[in-house]
């Protein structure tokens, strides 16, 4: 046991002197890498990455509702009906309130009669225009013929009775001296004879004056003789009547004698007769028939004129103008009532948009006018964004471009599209006012918000992107440069194309692949072809 002891020692022993010198000398080599590592320079990179990168524009604006509108009524009245409150949801042409309307719906009855008589004028005019033109030619004809056939009694009575009057007269006066004499000389029987006779034949006398009197009173109805003539046949009937009525008297004095005052009344009675006889006389030499023959010829040439008027239209065909006007009538009676139901429907007001009703402006009983809103309507499905945007931006924008919403109070980020810009640039800012749509179906966005906009300008999908922390601008060769580090940990100096910024990134155009690393910190100081210690953390 105390030999194994010995052996062990001694191993020991032999080993502590073949380790020592070794482990005297291993610090040196440490020493110097610190030493080497405290002379390189420290520096972060970062590697090209591919992706996509965007220019972006950033607006600020208001929120606005999509539609907005002050219902107006059109008409004025006290309202009767209200059927909505402030806050309520409405759909597109919902009745909102009604004014009074009983005197419009009147005037729909009214409109609604007038039409129907028109239409009723309208369908007799159709049948009956033609045929009534058509009459008009016939009754015209009927009139010539009638002046025509007047024209010839009045030719061939005229003369014919003026003469016989003469004769009448004369044959009277001549009877009544005869008489006269007789009643002076007493009553014989011949004279009595001769009383009969000449009663008898004023008699004849008597109905042959009526009978013409009645004729020439039919003429002068009819418009073919004048007043004149009416009136020398009425004096002829009146002579009859007092010859007839001297007749009898003559009769009766042969039958009972003379007296004094009978001889006075006959000798009246032929003064009378003389006077007769001078009337026809004077009538003859005047021709009084002449002036009845003009004025029958007269009515025949009215009659011919109105024949020729009335051929004139049945040639014309002046029913067809007869139911055109009819027409008009029943188009016009038809405008009249679609505006009187329009005036009534307008009595109803509805709502012009849907949306929810942010005013109600008068109560039930309150007046309406045209003139004042009863309701405004707001449209929220869908607002937007409205910004104002400088002229050099707005070459960078276009109807429906994308755009991202940001507002205050809401977590998240709305999408939307440019639905509009100004044709015309606010003068004094120098601006346009730019509106992009949001979607709004639940509401959450309200008219008045305030919103932070950005438009993607353009858009590389596939691009180099390194940080822009990284770029070394060259003042006198007005380039941007980037150092890389190798594999060696060596840096180089390289000159970049740059495209798009955005926020922290910067697109590489040329100059650099994807996968290099890029040195983010630290290369302000670099030289190229230094060597570097990577520090990144």
């Amino acid at each position: 046991m105390k030999n194994v002891l010995i052996v062990i020692l001694v191993i020991l022993a032999i080993g502590a002197i073949l380790i020592l010198p070794r482990f005297l000398k291993s610090p040196k080599p440490e020493i110097e890498q610190t030493e080497s590592a405290a002379v390189l320079k420290p520096v972060e990179i970062a590697k090209a990455k591919r992706g996509e990168i965007r220019s972006e524009l950033e607006l600020s604006g208001t929120i606005e509702a999509e539609s907005q509108v002050n219902v107006f009524p059109k008409i004025a009245g006290r309202i009767i009906e209200l059927n909505v409150d402030e806050g309520d949801a409405v759909e597109k042409d919902a009745p909102l309130a009604t004014v009074e309307r009983e005197e419009l719906e009147l005037a729909v009855q009214q409109a609604e009669a007038t039409l129907e008589a028109a239409e009723t004028a309208y369908a007799q005019t159709q049948q009956l225009a033609e045929v009534r033109v058509n009459a008009q030619v016939t009754q015209a004809k009927a009139q010539v013929r009638a002046a025509e056939i007047a024209l010839q009694q009045v030719v061939d009575l005229s003369e014919i009775r003026t003469v016989t009057q003469i004769d009448q007269a004369q044959a009277a006066l001549e009877s009544l001296v005869a008489n006269l004499e007789k009643i002076k000389s007493g009553a014989r029987d011949e004279d009595r004879r001769q009383a009969e006779a000449g009663l008898n034949q004023a008699d004849a006398n008597l109905a042959n004056a009526k009978s013409n009197h009645t004729r020439m009173l039919r003429l002068f109805e009819n418009g073919a003789i004048s007043q004149q003539s009416l009136e020398g046949v009425k004096t002829q009937l009146d002579i009859s009547v007092a010859q007839h009525k001297i007749a009898s008297e003559q009769l009766l004095l042969i039958d009972n004698g003379a007296r004094p005052e009978d001889i006075q009344a006959m000798e009246a009675q032929v003064q009378q007769a003389e006077a007769s006889l001078r009337l026809a006389e004077t009538q003859a030499a005047t021709k009084t028939w002449q002036k009845d023959i003009d004025l029958a010829r007269s009515q025949v040439e009215t009659a011919r004129a109105g024949l020729i008027s009335a051929e004139a239209l049945e040639d014309a065909k002046s029913w067809q103008a007869e139911i055109t006007s009819a027409k008009t009538a029943r188009t016009q009676a038809e405008v009249s009532l679609k505006l009187a139901q329009k005036r009534l429907k307008d009595a109803t007001i509805h709502a012009p948009i849907s949306g929810i009703v942010s005013k109600s402006y008068l109560d039930l009983g309150g007046m309406a006018v045209p003139t004042a809103p009863l309701f405004e309507i707001v449209n929220i499905d869908t607002v937007k964004a409205s910004v104002d945007v400088i002229e050099a931006q707005l070459r960078d924008l276009a109807v429906n471009q994308q755009a991202t919403i940001e507002i205050d109070g809401i977590d998240a980020l709305m999408s939307g599209s440019v639905a509009f810009i100004s044709p015309t640039l606010e003068v004094m800012r120098r601006t346009a006012r730019v509106e992009v749509r949001i979607d709004n179906p639940d509401g959450t966005i309200k008219p008045g918000m305030f919103a932070n906009v950005t438009v993607p300008v353009k858009v590389h999908t596939d691009a180099i992107i390194i940080s822009r922390t990284s770029l070394i601008g060259d003042a006198d060769a007005k380039t941007q440069n980037v150092f890389v580090i190798d594999e060696e940990s060596v840096s180089q100096r390289r000159p970049v194309e740059i495209g798009l910024l955005r926020g922290a990134e910067v697109e590489i155009l040329s100059g650099i692949t994807e996968g290099e690393a890029v040195v983010t910190a630290g290369q302000h100081s670099l030289k190229d072809g230094e060597s570097v210690r990577v520090v990144n953390p």
